[in-house]
């Protein structure tokens, strides 16, 4: 049989070498864990700044989007007074087309009752229809050279008598 001093001495040999193993294990863990909260810590670190950075992106966007709010109430303004502007000129523009009508209208008018302004067209009109130089010294008042003229110019020369 074994001694047992040799025995209490292999067991605290064993015992120690297992305390050795399990505190080396240990400090394996701890210096893995170690590690592993720091790149966590990083991490986290990393998320805080992009959240700072999220949060003043954010608030430059709200400030562009309060800037084009601003900017569109200024163009709906501008686009109401076009539109009315437009309304205007369109209302102008169906006045003066509805005075022209009414002017076309008279002109017409008076290019139907009336022979002309000019006052040699009755005259003319006579010598077309055959009207001759004593005719229309006679009934329009012209001199001879007159009505001999108007005879050449708008009659035929068989009248010329």
């Amino acid at each position: 049989m074994i001694d047992p001093f040799l025995m209490t001495i292999i067991i605290a040999v064993v015992t120690g070498v297992v305390i050795l193993i399990v505190l080396v294990w240990l400090v394996r863990t701890y210096l893995k864990l170690k590690y592993e909260y720091q790149v966590l810590a990083d991490a986290v670190h990393n998320y805080d700044n992009d959240i700072v950075n999220l949060r003043a992106a954010k608030q430059t966007m709200d400030t562009r989007i309060a800037a084009m709010d601003e900017q569109m109430g200024v163009l709906s303004a501008k686009i109401s007074d076009l539109y009315a502007t437009q309304q205007t000129v369109d209302k102008r523009i169906t006045a003066a087309n509805e005075q022209m009508s009414v002017l076309n209208a008279k002109i017409s008018g008076y290019q139907h009752n009336e022979p002309s302004v000019n006052p040699y067209s009755l005259a003319i009109q006579k010598v077309r229809n055959g009207a001759s130089v004593s005719e229309l010294m006679q009934n329009s008042g012209l001199s001879q050279d007159e009505a001999t003229l108007l005879i050449r110019l708008h009659g035929s020369s068989s009248v010329l008598t």
